[in-house]
């Protein structure tokens, strides 16, 4: 296995045909890193972004995705095709497959009053405040696993506050739910949406995406959301965007790291 970092055009070819903004940033030269099997021909390859990790080739390669991934309980492994997800499977009995929902932009584009009226929906919890991510709410987010990935991605707040944006509804000065851009390229940014368990069912959700999305709009750039489950894809059709598909993935059991 080789680091491939700097061979991304002879990659390309093997994941072409994958429909992933975090691929993007990486084919961009922003974010993730990449292994293959081959500096000078590459027959297979993984690149991993955050807790992605992208599988396209000779399924044989399968082992080496397994090794990059083993100590890290969130791995989310996105393989090319359905050989590729019952090789890793087979490999370690900690990996379950599961389905993951693609989204597309709204035909007739987002509708900015239902995003504006959503965020204005914070009225509603005059103990809560809807403000930007800034430098405190940067710091703040790594502090817990369920927030750390609005910033995980950017090496220091001055990379996120150059690159990258968020939301964040926030109780007495800590955030309780919040949307924020996992990857960017030079023309979208790949969304991250979670809010803490004690506070769900209240909309908070819906209420930062009103936020994020008017920015992208704001910005010119495109918004990509990609559903882990039913619940969040639903979060996604409220805010405009509509479903295109449902693909496999796999994840850790997270018994195995009790």
């Amino acid at each position: 296995m080789y680091c491939a970092n700097g061979i991304a055009d002879k990659l390309y070819p093997l994941f072409e045909n994958f429909e992933d903004s975090v691929l993007l940033s990486f084919f961009e030269g922003m974010y993730g890193d990449a292994y293959s099997d081959s500096l000078e021909i590459p027959a297979s390859a993984v690149i991993v972004s955050g807790d992605f990790y992208f599988c396209a080739g000779d399924i044989s390669f399968a082992r080496d995705a397994i090794k990059l991934a083993r100590d890290n309980r969130y791995a989310i492994f996105m393989p090319e095709n359905e050989q590729w997800a019952q090789a890793l499977v087979t490999l370690d009995e900690r990996l379950f497959i599961t389905k993951r929902f693609r989204t597309k932009l709204p035909e007739n584009g987002f509708n900015l009053e239902v995003l504006k009226g959503y965020a204005g929906r914070i009225s509603q919890y005059p103990e809560f405040k809807l403000e930007p991510i800034n430098e405190v709410y940067y710091n703040k987010a790594k502090e817990q696993d369920w927030s750390a990935a609005f910033t995980s991605n950017f090496k220091d707040w001055s990379e996120f506050k150059r690159r990258a944006f968020g939301f964040v509804v926030t109780y007495n000065g800590e955030i309780i739910s919040g949307m924020s851009c996992y990857t960017v390229y030079s023309k979208g940014v790949e969304i991250e949406v979670a809010t803490d368990e004690r506070y769900r069912l209240k909309g908070l959700a819906k209420i930062c995406g009103g936020a994020f999305l008017t920015e992208c709009i704001n910005r010119g750039l495109t918004p990509h959301w990609d559903a882990r489950n039913e619940t969040s894809l639903a979060i996604a059709e409220k805010l405009g965007f509509e479903f295109k598909e449902s693909y496999p993935a796999l994840e850790y059991k997270q018994e195995y790291f009790e």
